[in-house]
């Protein structure tokens, strides 16, 4: 029996339909990996500052938290040398 040529010539469209949509497909598919990794690239750009900020702001944190309990030793001791004086003098 011979092979039909119209459905053979319809098998060939099909399979040239599929490679191209295929290839289109992987096409998107690597275009959706470098989107991908450039997200994550900036992602961890932003975890980096995040991490740098948090850092700066503890360093910030501290030499307040020092100058404050200076200031207060200062405080407590004019205090101390103020008691016992009289308010006049």
């Amino acid at each position: 029996m011979p092979e039909d040529e119209l459905a053979q010539g319809e098998i060939a469209a099909l399979t040239r339909r599929y490679e191209n949509n295929l290839q289109i497909l992987r096409g998107d598919i690597a275009g959706l990996d470098n989107r991908l990794m450039s997200v994550e690239h900036s992602v961890t750009g932003v975890r980096n500052d995040v991490h740098e900020l948090r850092e700066a702001f503890a360093g910030e944190v501290q030499a307040l938290s020092d100058k404050m309990d200076r200031n207060q030793a200062q405080i407590v001791e004019l205090l101390t040398q103020l008691v016992g004086r009289n308010p006049g003098q």
